[in-house]
């Protein structure tokens, strides 16, 4: 693939890049940054836009694309056209799938899947044995397969033995933890967040303290375990981030990350009974989503990721104590991240990029992208001034369970470039 780049923003926090500048890549690598004048190839695509901002290919480090097991929600082939559409050239895959990734044929059936496209798939795998909990996987021959990280998302370790043999193995194989900070117990099937809505509509809650119990008990464990790294998915609680900048403080090697509809959103959501609120960890109060916003400008909070959980509407049209926990995220990230975060002046637009392009790659020790002269091209093209309205109907998603369509936002997902690949979004 040939392609010039023409009058564009270039905005790279890791290459301290803030210009506006031509980007000639010729066969998917970037041969020249500068003013082009000269031949070009006679099959070379021009973009020129003085609207456009190119930024490092943007990651998601939390996704579930429901294969195998679950395609009638999303497959392989789908999450990567709905990451595509979102502005997203990589993603990390959760392992709550049936069968769940805890065996390497499994991790070779998805990575084939996934062969030759545009955006980068990644694997978590099962801390442990098909995530029940009772038994480590093995660990070893699961990174050796191809899976980076290790969770047991949709469920937690529980067990802290289980999480103590479970850091002392990643920690060896410079991997890491990624823990769903939740002790069931304390849950007790709640639906939604315990506090004054669930009382007013009589659902069962769930309190804050079934997700800061594990943060706390982890980072201590973390901080025990020479050279162990834990990261925290999908932080709603103020009280968690108040845990983890604390541990922070201490250098102890814990990151975390947080989902658009936990720093919009809070439990008057859930008045309606509108099952695209539901999610777990559920939406909060209006004291968390502060304290979230406040850990997002301090940098406690690492990454913005997606949670990106599809579910079919049969599925979503049940009852809210029925219908299950979870919303789709890969094709609404960018623009409310923008709208909600740096036009609110929460975070700078070189922070939004950090967040959601430099630190998932960083923690997961993926290669850093340049924006360099002999780079490969991973780019994500974004409209950043662009107005748009969320239209779930232009979603490449096979599911719909978002609690944010008609939502008016500005910075629209362009194009994604990466792997000798251009793709244009549709939303």
């Amino acid at each position: 693939m040939n392609l010039l780049l023409k009058n564009i923003n270039i905005v790279s926090p890791s290459d301290k890049l803030n210009e506006s500048n031509d980007i000639l890549i010729v066969d998917g690598i970037i041969e020249k940054i500068g003013k082009f004048k000269g031949a070009l190839p006679s099959d070379i695509i021009i973009i020129k836009s003085n609207d456009l901002t190119c930024v490092p290919g943007l990651f998601d480090i939390h996704v579930h694309f429901r294969d195998p097991g679950f395609t009638e929600r999303e497959d392989i082939s789908s999450g990567i056209s709905a990451a595509e559409n979102g502005g997203f050239t990589g993603v990390l895959c959760m392992p709550n799938t049936k069968p769940p990734i805890d065996s390497k044929k499994v991790i070779d059936d998805i990575l084939h899947k996934a062969k030759d496209s545009l955006t980068d798939l990644y694997l978590s795998a099962c801390v442990t044995e098909a995530q029940l909990g009772d038994e480590l996987s093995d660990i070893d021959a699961l990174f050796k397969a191809g899976a980076i990280a290790f969770t047991d998302d949709g469920r937690p370790v529980s067990d802290p033995y289980i999480m103590r043999k479970a850091l002392e193995k990643t920690s060896k194989l410079k991997s890491l933890i990624i823990q769903h900070a939740e002790d069931m117990k304390l849950t007790n099937r709640g639906v939604m967040n315990e506090g004054e809505v669930s009382k007013k509509l009589k659902m069962k809650g769930i309190p804050c303290v079934s997700e800061t119990t594990i943060i706390a008990r982890d980072i201590l464990l973390t901080e025990f375990i020479k050279n162990s790294r834990y990261h925290v998915q999908h932080v709603s609680c103020g009280r968690g981030i108040d845990i983890i900048r604390k541990a922070k403080e201490k250098n102890i090697k814990v990151t975390c990350e947080v989902c658009p509809h936990h720093f919009i959103l809070t439990d008057e959501e859930c008045k309606t009974q509108n099952t695209n609120a539901k999610m777990n960890p559920p939406l909060r109060t209006p004291f968390d989503v502060k304290s979230i916003l406040e850990g997002l400008a301090d940098d406690t909070i690492d990454v913005i990721c997606t949670d990106h959980a599809p579910h079919t509407i049969t599925d979503k049209s049940k009852k809210f104590s029925k219908a299950p926990f979870g919303v789709v995220g890969l094709e609404t990230c960018v623009g409310l991240t923008y709208t909600y975060l740096v036009q609110k002046g929460i975070i700078t637009f070189e922070k939004m990029i950090e967040k959601l392009s430099v630190n998932p790659r960083r923690i997961l020790n993926l290669k850093e992208i340049k924006i360099r002269e002999g780079e490969k091209a991973n780019m994500t093209l974004l409209n950043a001034n662009k107005n748009w309205v969320i239209n779930k109907s232009k979603f490449k998603s096979k599911s719909r369970n978002t609690p944010f369509d008609g939502y008016k936002v500005t910075c629209k997902p362009y194009a994604v470039i990466n792997n000798n690949k251009l793709s244009y979004s549709k939303l």
